[in-house]
């Protein structure tokens, strides 16, 4: 059983499914995901539960999500071998615990960012999972002490196929969620038109209708291969850029009492956009508007926007690709079912 809630846990979902498919033929697949998992061969319980981006989103989606774990939990009953939860670790770990107590293997893919809030949680983890991939390579070591066999299997953003930027081309990457976009949408908006670039294009999820604006509504992989400049929320879309060597600019924000909640509880890192804090963990990185990718939070001014637009240098994108690339060619589909497969047959021997 496999669960994804959120577009970029539906794509790493799919090259799980199909190599799933591939190491282990006959192999039957089911659960939760999106488009791009039931396309792959995933046997859908039901749509995926609406991501929410914070306290205020949660609180509104909160039946609906509950619902959907109710899914999953109704799944164990059918005893598969292992159920995968593929990021969004509080929406998970309920779940995944309760398959650990059913002797279900339990797999975490995506590290919760116990290095920047909550740490507590590393210690708990080993008592909810028997196996958590890790995209980052710093991370494993952070849930090895407490006895949680956790691995490095590589960022998928490390496989994106080679941009093709478009002279003068400003992308828009305000979000896969209703939220972010209607919190965001309006600067971006503004932004664009101060900009007045030749072409302007607007990421959007697959089946969500572009509002009117300046711009050609496109998929974020679309965007993310004909950008020469990028305005962009935070997120893994950040360091996607980054790799492509796309010049960008994150400007975020989110609804004030998640900002002031997550003001207390996030410690530790300087920065919002992942370029930056993987590049802070191995030398010293100016956090803001002077960081690699320069950052603008809450309080955003189109004026502003538009001037580090057309400030920004490209990213550091080699430096990048060597922290986060493993030192061969599989992929990070392909490590990632190798260690699952690996922990089921490690597991079905104890049975025995």
């Amino acid at each position: 059983m496999l669960s994804a809630v959120e577009p970029s846990a539906d794509r790493l979902g799919a090259a799980l499914v199909r190599e799933l498919q591939r190491q282990l033929p006959g192999v039957e697949l089911f659960g939760l995901g999106g488009p791009l998992m039931e396309e792959a061969g995933l046997q859908l319980l039901a749509p995926p539960a609406p991501a929410a981006m914070g306290l205020v989103e949660l609180f509104a989606h909160f039946a609906q999500i509950r619902q959907r774990r109710q899914l999953l939990y109704a799944g164990l009953q059918n005893k598969p071998d292992a159920i995968i939860g593929i990021d969004a670790p509080d929406f998970h770990l309920p779940v995944l615990s309760a398959a650990r107590r059913l002797n279900i293997l339990a797999v975490g893919v995506v590290a919760p960012q116990v290095w920047a809030w909550r740490p507590g949680r590393a210690r708990s983890l080993g008592q909810k999972l028997d196996l958590l991939l890790c995209l980052f390579r710093f991370e494993p070591q952070l849930f090895l002490p407490h006895g949680l066999d956790a691995r490095w299997i590589g960022h998928p953003a490390t496989e994106l196929p080679p941009a093709q930027p478009e002279a003068d081309t400003l992308a828009l990457f305000p979000g896969s969620r209703p939220a972010e976009r209607a919190l965001l949408l309006p600067i971006y908006r503004q932004a664009a038109t101060l900009f007045g670039a030749s072409h302007t294009l607007l990421a959007l999820p697959p089946g969500v209708e572009a509002p009117p604006g300046p711009w050609e509504p496109v998929s974020s992989a679309e965007a993310l291969r004909r950008a020469s400049r990028a305005l962009s929320k935070s997120g893994t879309v950040t360091l996607e850029l980054a790799l492509a060597g796309v010049p960008t600019v994150v400007a975020h924000r989110v609804p004030p009492l998640t900002w002031w909640v997550g003001r207390l509880l996030v410690r530790g890192i300087r920065h919002l956009a992942l370029p930056n804090i993987l590049l802070d963990r191995q030398e010293s990185c100016q956090a803001g508007p002077g960081a690699p990718v320069p950052e603008y939070l809450q309080h955003l001014e189109a004026a502003e926007l538009v001037a580090a637009l057309r400030s920004v240098s490209p990213p550091p994108s080699d430096r990048l690709r060597q922290l986060l690339a493993p030192p061969d060619d599989r992929s990070v589909a392909e490590r990632a079912v190798e260690a699952i497969v690996e922990r089921l047959s490690l597991s079905r021997s104890a049975r025995r």
